[in-house]
């Protein structure tokens, strides 16, 4: 999660999660906190649970979405991205555009597969569903115990592909 390799480091990646007991002795060993750890990402990251809910984010997320960890914490996934069509009535992963949506379908084939995604395009609608606006992204995710680490690692179209640090989610609705 802590390094984006290049194109051709892409066959050497380790494409798997890590299991319970190897995730207890990585932090044990390495002596700090989950939030810790994620705050030392130089990528902005989220945690998500089985059901798309943010656990916790880094303070790189949290800089990108411009949003305190409070309003993320315990949130739907496109709810912190803020997509258009989770402000509809059945909320986020209950609408019929939820069923199309790479970033929610990437996360949830992690955790069913354990099979980790790398810079995999996506895009989301952001605003409402009447005014939305696409914003093109590259995620990465990981399988880690019993969540799924969601790295955002570009922010922006391949004509325009802009770096993290040029971009921010939030306030865009």
């Amino acid at each position: 999660m802590g390094t984006v390799p290049s194109e051709n480091q892409l066959k050497n990646v380790i494409t798997h999660g890590i299991c319970t007991e190897c995730a207890r002795k990585f932090f044990s060993e390495l002596g700090t906190k989950l939030g810790t750890y994620l705050d030392s990402l130089t990528a902005p990251v989220l945690v998500v649970d089985e059901t798309g809910t943010v656990v916790t984010a880094n303070r790189n997320a949290r800089a990108l979405f411009q949003k305190e960890l409070p309003d993320i914490e315990h949130s739907k996934g496109g709810d912190v991205f803020e997509r258009a069509y989770a402000k509809l009535p059945e909320g986020c992963g209950n609408t019929i555009h939820c069923s199309g949506c790479t970033i929610r379908r990437t996360v949830m084939d992690t955790f069913e597969s354990g099979q980790s995604h790398l810079k995999k395009p996506a895009y989301l609608n952001s605003g409402t569903p009447e005014d939305c606006r696409e914003i093109d992204l590259l995620i990465s995710t990981e399988k880690v115990r019993d969540v799924v680490l969601l790295r955002i690692d570009k922010v922006g179209g391949n004509k325009e592909a802009q770096e993290l640090g040029e971009y921010n989610l939030g306030g865009i609705s």
